[in-house]
């Protein structure tokens, strides 16, 4: 089959290769599928412009990856999808999908499918279905689908060996094609790429719907198998800056030691950074010498909150004195530090936020990043807030940097 991945038009400002995509495109191929992947934002597409892609290609399916702030967009390629090519089967997946399995068709009647959490098992199972004279869907894991006018959700499975997929499909989303410094800080050499190591996340923080995709089970690659990936990218494309995008590297000791042992006894001679974030309480001065020696020069740390009381309410479970410590602890090395700061959690006072703000000028850190509360589909503080008869969202402003939310005893403003 002829199968587009993509990336819709967004108001995003992270233009770099996605993971999810690629590692996707690699598992169809493997299968005998013909893969694209179109990444909107990078090609520079106008929705008049991707509907003259569309005219000008054929695909059997076309998946798109979507966040929550995606909704608008989506509903629109969706449209012009139906419309030019109607035939065409569309598949929803990514953070939005999984994290609201129950209402993403119905929020995008438009879509024929979606997919929660990983999809590298399921997807090519969902084509060899829907190819036959009757498919038996409930055989596809992961899949939501309309089944007799209710919407389905299939039990979720997940890869455990991460060593057992193929790397990511480099040749369709080639990192010299992408701008440099994709998240906005720092960055050493171009072309840099991204690249995942860990799976799942084993902590409560209730902001947070990272598990909604890839769950609490945690997996981890091997370093051999994460190093031959590196040497792909550095002699087939010239990468020698990696960008490890995973949701906490450094809760792994024993592997980011064997990962750094082998980057130094390989001589790679590569830099890397973690730009997603990590927790400040698994990092202690010999890892933090060991990744510099390796290579390291970056680090983003979720500090998030000034406010004891609010880490509290959070289950974030870190103190102020922990961070100010494990941060002091970095300023030891030539490591520049990214801090990750929230506004507008429900019930967070104007006085917690500014606490907020003096900490952040207080632990001299090289770049702070002040993001405003979302109420992210998947996590915790949803659920929570839609029992409790959660006010509307505006999804058209549903971004970090825009206020889509407003707790009560705020204003917008």
């Amino acid at each position: 089959m002829k199968i587009l991945l993509m990336m819709p038009i967004n108001r995003s400002y992270v233009i770099m290769p996605s993971l999810g995509l690629g590692y996707v495109a690699s598992v169809l191929r493997e299968s005998g599928h013909e893969v694209k992947i179109l990444h909107c934002l990078k090609e520079k597409l106008s929705f008049n412009g991707f509907s003259e892609y569309i005219k000008h290609h054929d695909f059997d399916v076309i998946g798109i990856q979507m966040f929550t702030f995606d909704i608008t967009p989506v509903k629109k390629h969706l449209a012009i999808i139906k419309q030019v090519k109607p035939d065409t089967i569309t598949v929803l997946g990514g953070y939005h999908p999984s994290g609201d399995p129950e209402g993403v068709l119905r929020t995008l009647p438009e879509a024929d499918f979606a997919f929660t959490s990983e999809v590298e098992i399921s997807f090519p199972v969902f084509l060899r279905e829907i190819i036959k004279q009757e498919p038996n869907l409930e055989l596809v894991p992961n899949l939501i689908w309309r089944n007799k006018g209710r919407i389905a959700v299939n039990p979720v499975k997940v890869i455990d060996n991460l060593d057992e997929i193929p790397f990511p499909a480099w040749d369709l989303m080639d990192p010299r094609t992408y701008p440099e410094a994709p998240h906005g800080g720092f960055f050493k050499s171009f072309p840099t790429a991204p690249i995942i190591i860990t799976r799942g996340c084993p902590m409560y923080c209730t902001f947070c719907s990272g598990k909604s995709v890839t769950t609490n089970k945690i997996r981890k690659r091997s370093a051999e198998n994460v190093i031959a990936e590196i040497k792909l990218l550095k002699e087939k494309y010239g990468v020698n800056d990696f960008l490890i995008e995973d949701e906490n590297f450094t809760l792994h000791r024993s592997l980011v030691f064997e990962f750094c042992h082998q980057l130094l006894a390989e001589n790679l001679a590569i830099t890397w950074s973690c730009p997603s974030g990590v927790r400040l309480d698994t990092l202690d001065l010999d890892m933090l010498k060991l990744m510099e020696k390796s290579g390291c020069y970056s680090l983003a740390i979720g500090v998030e909150f000034g406010s004891q009381r609010i880490h509290d309410l959070t289950n974030k479970h870190l103190t102020i004195e922990k961070i100010k410590e494990k941060t002091a602890l970095l300023l030891k090395t030539g490591i520049k530090i990214t801090g990750f700061f929230m506004f507008g959690i429900p019930g967070e006072t104007k006085a917690e936020m500014i606490q907020t703000i003096k900490l952040a000028k207080e632990l001299n850190i090289q770049r702070a990043q002040f993001n405003n509360f979302m109420p992210l589909p998947g996590s915790a503080l949803y659920r929570q807030l839609k029992k409790e008869g959660m006010g509307s969202i505006d999804y058209n402003h549903f971004f970090v940097h825009d206020v889509g939310f407003v707790p009560a005893g705020l204003t917008r403003r």
